[in-house]
């Protein structure tokens, strides 16, 4: 974003992100000319309401997230925040897919759904599942990072990194030696996702000291 705000600056063009309006996470990329002025609806996203009867299960976060890549075999850049209460599930979607998704989920976790158009009025504010960890780390290598945050062997790293399991930002990461950064979200699949908060410096036998946020899978 940073990136597309410096080279607008230079030609007349201005960035505006939708968090601007609604507060979330994941966030769309406007780019106009300097004089426009944007609404929420410029951003063309449909807010989901997940319907369903909470007596018999709770969704969760990771719950909606496998279905919705799993059955309709879609790019996660292609939907926004999901958002889970005690009772209540929504998702932010790109709207010219609203009917994909309503089509195409009528169950999630062996319950029965129903996705309807909401106002971003009714957004809800998500409890969230993340884990806060302080954990001892040798280097910043993607390898040593999940095999310390994951308490996995060496080997047992290497085996998700060849079997294509992790991604870090959304971007498929193969190499061992990658050096996680401050703000990466990594994501394995059937472990959950990982986000690296903070660098608290290093211990006297030169570990580093760091601070992550975990999901992990239900």
């Amino acid at each position: 974003v940073f990136i597309l705000k410096t080279l607008g600056n230079h030609h007349g063009i201005q960035v505006f992100l939708s968090n601007d309006f609604v507060p979330s996470e994941y966030s769309r990329v406007l780019l106009a000319p300097d004089y426009f002025i944007p609404t929420l609806a410029d951003f063309e996203m449909e807010l989901l309401e997940i319907v369903y009867s909470s007596k018999f299960d709770q969704l969760t976060h990771s719950k909606i997230l496998g279905t919705v890549l799993n059955r309709l075999g879609i790019d996660r850049k292609l939907f926004g925040d999901i958002l889970v209460t005690e009772n209540r599930a929504q998702i932010i979607v790109d709207q010219k897919f609203t009917s994909l998704f309503q089509d195409g989920i009528q169950k999630i976790a062996r319950l029965p759904v129903k996705l309807e158009v909401v106002s971003f009025e009714e957004l809800v504010e998500a409890v969230s599942d993340y884990q806060e960890k302080e954990v001892l780390v040798p280097s910043m290598r993607l390898d040593a990072f999940l095999s310390n945050v994951l308490k996995l062997s060496r080997s047992q790293t290497a085996d998700l990194l060849e079997r294509k399991y992790v991604q870090v930002n959304y971007h498929l990461v193969e190499k061992s030696d990658y050096q996680v950064k401050l703000g990466d979200l990594v994501s394995v699949r059937r472990f959950g996702r990982i986000i690296l908060l903070k660098e608290n410096g290093q211990t006297k036998k030169d570990k580093k000291k760091i601070t992550v946020q975990l999901l992990l899978s239900k």
